[in-house]
């Protein structure tokens, strides 16, 4: 076995110069911060690499052979074989056919989902793990790395509009807000759907105003809008429920914005979290057109993977209003702060050591 030691200024400067003369099958046994310099004078912060190799790599010489080699035919070198090569890296922490060390499986696990892909925090983690040899310091980066991604809960304004598909939860969901802003906030709420294709969906929301004591509208077209806008004229806050039926038709999505007034609207689109990556984005380019203010989140106890979020505030750039995750009204209402949402999204990964408040 060849044991060698290198240096470099940062990690990746030494792994560099590791794999230059070991190759891919190296196996770090171990590194540590050193101070390069005269006597301790203008002395340097350095990392310190120690490398193996089982075998010496071949060397580049002339091939004593009686038959040239065909250059469509390349001699590749020997290596060890894959079980070999496995346990002498699990050995020293590291596995060659890894992006990361193996103490950070669960890192990778994470990184590895569809929506994580993209994300080019391989190198930084690694010098951060190799340096510190701290699987929390490497937590503490991707959580800040995730938690910056989600932008501050905008400020709601006196009309709430939800938009999406039919079937996200729309409709229980306005009642979340509703039950929400009336008992925990003291305000006085209407409800209007303009959701007349489902008999179900008005009957729903009428049954949870009544419960809640609220006045709800039904608007079967622009000029019942305004009037129920006028009915609620000294309501603190109203929230609007729309249909979702024919979302891909583009002729709805225009007809859509031309028949409501987004003044003074906080327009939310609401996304289920049970939906394919694919259908989420599709959904969200159909409603692109439209003013969207913020996304709603729903049914994250329904999954046990709720990393669409992310990737979805990356791709719109628009702030998370509310997670959404159980049927209980108002109980199962999450606002949307970005500590709330990381600590969320980690909880489903087992990280529970993030959870720093019961959301």
């Amino acid at each position: 076995m060849q044991i060698k030691k290198y240096t470099g200024k940062t990690m990746t400067e030494a792994m560099a110069k590791v794999k230059q003369e070991f190759g891919d099958e190296a196996v770090i046994l171990n590194s540590r911060q050193v101070k390069k310099g005269w006597f301790g004078l203008f002395a340097s912060q350095h990392v310190e690499v120690i490398a193996a190799l089982e075998k010496a790599p071949l060397a580049v010489k002339p091939r004593a052979a009686t038959k040239p080699v065909e250059p469509s035919k390349p001699v590749k070198a020997p290596t060890r074989p894959p079980q070999q090569t496995n346990e002498s890296s699990q050995a020293a922490g590291v596995s060659t056919s890894r992006r990361l060390p193996a103490p950070l499986t669960h890192v990778e696990s994470l990184l590895a989902s569809e929506s994580f892909l993209g994300e080019t925090w391989d190198e930084a983690i690694n010098e951060l793990y190799y340096t510190t040899k701290s699987v929390e310091v490497v937590e503490r980066f991707v959580r800040d790395q995730i938690r910056a991604s989600f932008l501050p809960v905008p400020q709601p304004k006196r009309y709430m509009m939800l938009v999406g598909p039919t079937g996200v939860g729309k409709t229980t969901t306005l009642a979340k807000l509703a039950a929400h802003y009336k008992l925990e906030h003291g305000l006085s709420v209407g409800l209007i759907t303009t959701d007349t294709y489902r008999i179900a969906a008005i009957e729903q929301l009428k049954t949870y105003a009544e419960i809640l004591d609220i006045p709800v509208e039904v608007a079967y077209d622009f000029d019942d809008f305004k009037r129920a806008k006028q009915l609620f004229a000294r309501k603190d806050i109203i929230l609007i429920d729309t249909a979702g039926r024919n979302f891909r038709d583009e002729a709805y999505v225009e007809q859509f914005e031309r028949h409501h007034d987004f003044s003074e609207t906080s327009l939310s689109l609401v996304l289920s979290l049970t939906s394919k990556m694919r259908d989420m984005e599709m959904i969200y380019r159909q409603f692109e057109p439209l003013p969207l203010g913020s996304l709603i989140f729903t049914k994250a106890d329904e999954t046990s993977d709720i990393h669409a979020m992310y990737r979805m505030v990356r791709a719109s750039g628009l702030p998370v209003a509310w997670l959404t995750d159980g049927q209980e009204v108002p109980d199962d209402l999450v606002v949307g702060e970005p500590d709330r949402l990381t600590d969320r999204l980690l909880e489903k990964e087992g990280w529970t050591q993030w959870t720093k408040q019961d959301v």
